[in-house]
């Protein structure tokens, strides 16, 4: 592709002509050497591009927010009902923190409020017209869209992906030349987005002073502050990911402190079996709870 004209830059970036020349100004955005008007090429715009998306994944992060669980209440807001007449699209757009729909082009943003067809071929049939530039998959747009790409654009959609994964691929018996590869940061962020929609939580190491104690207590803090934030919000999957952690959380407090599930009741012996009186465990059945 030919070099672009501040106009085209930004219509293929979704913003207005004055911010171009603004990032211009500011050297974030190199343009192309030479007289008259200022052109730029296309791997500077998708540079850009990238900074002004890590950028916002910066300002979600400061609200305790990912791209994914934004793009899900942009979703919600979207499928929201209403009583009397019903607002228009921009009007929706406009209620929004802009944090959110700075996400998404205004193409994307058009194509979840399809009602009919697959919002993926959409999204690049209205990006086309607009001349923005092109959709690319993730986890964010899938929450957005509600719904994976169809058979039709899901293998151009997915082929960069599969391209990165074959790339990585060596017989067993020989390493590729070369040190491994390392993740990008696009996979970076989408393994913190996974993990901070499924709430993994590592296993409680012991810590100097406290054996494991503030630990487990600052994690059941954490946890029971996310758990109360989704009930809030009505992400019914994400609260029951987090009683289930919580569930855990509590029984590693147990052992840090020195408690045991197994001891708790009287009459119950140490190793578990369920039948005290005729239990035959050799190493610890005589050793009955007390207390």
């Amino acid at each position: 592709m030919d070099d672009l004209t501040a106009a085209a830059a930004a219509s293929w970036l979704g913003i207005t002509e004055e911010a171009v020349h603004k990032a211009a100004r500011e050297e974030r955005l190199p343009v192309v050497a030479g007289e008259g008007p200022r052109r730029f090429t296309v791997e500077a715009l998708e540079a850009f591009h990238q900074a002004r998306v890590t950028g916002h994944i910066a300002a979600l992060a400061q609200l305790r927010e990912t791209p994914v669980s934004a793009a899900r209440k942009v979703r919600r807001a979207l499928d929201a009902k209403e009583t009397g007449v019903p607002r228009p699209f921009s009007a929706k757009l406009k209620a929004m923190p802009i944090q959110w729909r700075s996400l998404f082009s205004k193409a994307e943003l058009a194509a979840a409020c399809a009602q009919d067809g697959c919002r993926w071929c959409k999204a690049r049939e209205f990006g086309e017209f607009l001349g923005l530039r092109p959709v690319e998959f993730s986890a964010a747009l899938q929450a957005l869209f509600g719904a994976d790409p169809c058979g039709e654009c899901g293998p151009a959609l997915l082929r960069p992906y599969l391209d990165v994964l074959a790339a990585r691929v060596h017989a067993g018996d020989r390493r590729p030349p070369g040190p491994p590869p390392r993740p990008s940061e696009s996979e970076r962020e989408r393994a913190r987005e996974w993990a901070a929609q499924h709430a993994v939580t590592a296993a409680a190491a012991p810590v100097e002073g406290d054996d494991g104690k503030g630990m487990v207590q600052r994690r059941l803090k954490e946890t029971r502050a996310r758990l109360k934030s989704a009930e809030r919000a009505g992400d019914r999957t994400y609260a029951a990911q987090l009683r289930q952690t919580l569930s855990a959380l509590t029984v590693d407090a147990s052992r840090v402190d020195g408690r045991s599930s197994l001891t708790s009741r009287p009459g119950v012996p140490r190793c578990g079996h369920a039948l005290a009186a005729s239990c035959s465990c050799p190493r610890i059945a005589s050793k009955r709870a007390t207390s």
